[in-house]
């Protein structure tokens, strides 16, 4: 199973006047914590590979006093990184660090196909 299918997402390629949009949505429309991992419709390939390589990053160090870090790749979202976990937008859920990275990979991969 896939990181996008455990968390319900569907990853869509949407093509207006020649114009090709990345998107992903929950799955048949379910509102739940996972509808915020949606802040990947807002990554292009060079934001979706930097965001990759912090949370690999922060996943590779052993450095006790690297705990917390926020993103600046995304303008529409705020992300931060409390390893081990990820946060979005403040909320007071989270999601393993490792989780997201697999996620961002299976971003990655969808929008090089």
């Amino acid at each position: 199973m896939t990181k996008r299918e455990q968390y319900g997402l569907e990853f869509y390629k949407v093509s207006s006047d020649g114009t090709i949009g990345y998107h992903c949505l929950r799955k048949d429309g379910i509102i739940d914590q996972n509808n915020s991992l949606q802040f990947l419709s807002y990554l292009d390939r060079a934001g979706t590979e930097f965001l990759l390589r912090e949370v690999v990053a922060f996943l590779n160090t052993d450095d006790p006093d690297r705990s917390m870090y926020e993103s600046m790749v995304s303008e529409h979202v705020d992300l931060d990184i409390e390893y081990p976990d990820f946060k979005i937008d403040k909320l007071p859920y989270t999601f393993p660090l490792a989780d997201v990275k697999d996620l961002l990979q299976e971003w990655l991969n969808f929008l090089d196909a």
